[in-house]
Formats: structure tokens, C-alpha cells, sequence
């Protein structure tokens, strides 16, 4: 009986042994197996980081008879499937087209195929649509941009720097405004007259307002200067006192050469009024009124820096209706500079100097005025 035992337990003994060694060899093959896929796996995974045809082809063709042929289609769909999410159709249609070449039976990529295909159709007129609109907003945006160019044409001039670009400069700086004004008040005007044969020398204070207008009207510009210089306080002594002076302009002028737009030919009317006082008898001889047509040139704004400077000669041909007067000629000039800017308005400081010179028969009468300023200038538009 113990005989039958120990023979019942070696028998157990050998089919345990056995069925171990079934296991572990079936493990191995096992493990051989999955190590074998996942290199093939590590493979794919550079030929779709590549986008390698060639490659992808090689691989499968390759592998088209291995009895695990089906893992390695299995995984290839399922990076054509990351493709589709990703909006990559060329390359999932193209690995597609490849793995349908290597195995025509392979229903699921031919499924797969067709979808991507719809879909790239649909991404291409998506993409076609919106390049439409793209095309679209370029153009309004293109001629939004044309329209404002020709609005800063119309106010700014276009200059070419050193290394062929463009930069737009000022009009009003450089005399291409549309329209620009000027106006200054002078706060302090003060005149000496001399007059050679009586020997009168009279010294007055008083204000002065100017005003400016020019417009561009396409060849030429054209423009207005209005002046009003009231001199009311005599600041003289003795017998040559002259109670007060007002002198008036009213000018209309034009620049016939737009090539350079500070030079101006102009003309209108001048008026002069001489107080006289019984109590200065030496003022006798100086002129009492005179008014006459002008003629004359007139230098306007030059840009010197930032200061601008205006001179201007006039000529008075009503002299010619004056029996002691053979000549009478008018002069100016101001230098203007800024200070500051209030909105679209340049506030400056002027220094001016006016002369109105008479030949008389035997004798000449001068009167020089000095004015200080303060002046506004528009800089927009």
C-alpha cells in the first residue's frame, strides 16, 4: 500500500513539473512576442513623426505575411485616426491609400478612406471660403488705407529720406496746407517819425493786429494780410508831438509758383492817418493822410528751424496824385517763434519791424515801427 502511495505521488510530481514548463515556455513565447510588436510599434511612430511614405510602405510590405500582420495594421489605422483629429488629411490619406494597397481585403481602411476623403472636401471648401473672406477684408482694408492716404496727401507732403523711404512732413510747415491762418496782437507798437527839413522827431506807442488767410486752390495759392496798427500815446516832447497814427492794410495776394510757396506777389489798399496838434507847429510839413493802391512782393513764413520768418516791399502809387510827395514805398518784417501749441493752435512771439518811407521834394519823412507780438497759427487741418 505504501508502495501504491509513493508511486501515486511521483506520478503527481511529474505532471506538475510538466505543466509548469508548458507555462513558462507559453510566458517566453509571450513576452517574445509583445517585444517583438512594440519595436515594429516604435517604428511606425518615426514613420508618422517623418510623414515618410516610402518608409510606411517598406514596413508593411515587409510584415504583410507575419502571423501578426493584424497588430501592426491595427496600429497603423489608429495613427491615421490621430491624423483625422488633428485636421492632417494629406498624410492619413496618403497611409491610408498604403495600407489599403497592402491588404485589399482590409474592409475598415477602406471605410476610413472614403471618410477622410469627405472630410478634406470639406476642410478644402472651408479653407476656400475663408480665404474668400480674407481676400475680402485685405481689399476694404486696402482702400480704407487709399482713402486715408489721399486725405494726408491733401495736408501733408510726402519726403524721400536717405535710404529711399518716405516720410509725410507738415503742409502748414512747409507751405502745401489746403487753407492756414495767422493772427497776431501786438501788445506793444512803438513808431519813430522823422521828418529831414522840419526836424521832427515824434515817438508813440499803441497795438497792432494782423491777420493772415492763404488756400491752396489747386495751381496757386491765393491769400489775404489785413493790418491795423493804432498808435494813440505820444511818448514825444516839445514842438513835434503827434497826438496818434493808424495805419491800414487790406491785401489780397497769390503765389503764382507752387514749386516755392512762400513767395507771394500781392496788392489791395493801404490807408495812413496823421493826428496833428496845434501845439507841435514843427508837424506841419509831415504827410496828414494818404491812401493808395499797393503793389508789392512779399517773402511769407520761410521755415528758418522753428521759427518762421516774413518780409515783405510794397510800393504806393498814389504818391503820383500828391504834389509834394515823389515817391512812397512800404517795407516789413517778422520773426516769429514758438512756444507752445493749444489743441490745433501754435501760440508764437513775434518781433516785427514796419517802415513807410515818402520822398518829398527836398526832404524825406520815415516812420519806423516796432512791434512785439503774440501770435496764433492753426496746425491741423
Amino acid at each position: 500500500m505504501i508502495e501504491n502511495i509513493a508511486r501515486s505521488t511521483r506520478r503527481k510530481i511529474k505532471v506538475f513539473i510538466i505543466a509548469i514548463s508548458i507555462l513558462f515556455a507559453a510566458g517566453s513565447s509571450a513576452f517574445a512576442v509583445e517585444e517583438y510588436i512594440s519595436e515594429i510599434y516604435k517604428q511606425i511612430d518615426t514613420i508618422f513623426a517623418n510623414k515618410s511614405e516610402a518608409e510606411l510602405n517598406a514596413l508593411l510590405k515587409k510584415n504583410q505575411n507575419d502571423r501578426f500582420y493584424y497588430l501592426i495594421e491595427n496600429y497603423t489605422e489608429k495613427k491615421i485616426r490621430r491624423l483625422i483629429v488633428a485636421n492632417d488629411y494629406d498624410f492619413a490619406m496618403t497611409a491610408t491609400e498604403i495600407v489599403i494597397e497592402n491588404n485589399l481585403d482590409n474592409d475598415r481602411a477602406v471605410e476610413m478612406y472614403s471618410s477622410i476623403q469627405d472630410a478634406y472636401e470639406d476642410q478644402k471648401k472651408y479653407e476656400e471660403q475663408q480665404e474668400i473672406l480674407r481676400q475680402k477684408e485685405a481689399a476694404r482694408i486696402e482702400k480704407e488705407k487709399e482713402s486715408k492716404r489721399a486725405s494726408v496727401d491733401k495736408q501733408y507732403v510726402s519726403s524721400k529720406t536717405a535710404s529711399g523711404g518716405a516720410v509725410y512732413i507738415s503742409g502748414k510747415d512747409n507751405g502745401t496746407k489746403d487753407s492756414g491762418w495767422y493772427a497776431s496782437l501786438g501788445l506793444a507798437s512803438v513808431s519813430i517819425l522823422t521828418e529831414q527839413n522840419s526836424g521832427v522827431n515824434a515817438l508813440n506807442y499803441g497795438i497792432a493786429l494782423n491777420y493772415t488767410y492763404d488756400r491752396d486752390v489747386g495751381s496757386v495759392i491765393v491769400g489775404t494780410d489785413l493790418g491795423l496798427d493804432f498808435r494813440f500815446l505820444d511818448l514825444g516832447s516839445g514842438d513835434s508831438k503827434v497826438p496818434l497814427f493808424l495805419d491800414l492794410d487790406i491785401l489780397g495776394k497769390v503765389a503764382p509758383a507752387k514749386s516755392f510757396k512762400y513767395f507771394f506777389i500781392r496788392g489791395g489798399f493801404t490807408a495812413l492817418k496823421t493826428g496833428k496838434s496845434n501845439d507841435s507847429p514843427k508837424t506841419e510839413k509831415v504827410v496828414d493822410a494818404f491812401y493808395t493802391p499797393t503793389l508789392g512782393v512779399q517773402l511769407e513764413r520761410l521755415p528758418i528751424g522753428p521759427a518762421a520768418f516774413t518780409l515783405n516791399l510794397d510800393y504806393y502809387p498814389a504818391h503820383l496824385f500828391y504834389s509834394d510827395i515823389t515817391a512812397a514805398l512800404g517795407a516789413g518784417a517778422n520773426l516769429s517763434i514758438p512756444f507752445t501749441s493749444i489743441d490745433q493752435v501754435k501760440l508764437t512771439f513775434n518781433a516785427g519791424l514796419k517802415d513807410r518811407l515818402f520822398l518829398k521834394d527836398g526832404s524825406i519823412e520815415n516812420r519806423a515801427n516796432i512791434i512785439l507780438a503774440i501770435g496764433a497759427e492753426n496746425v491741423g487741418k
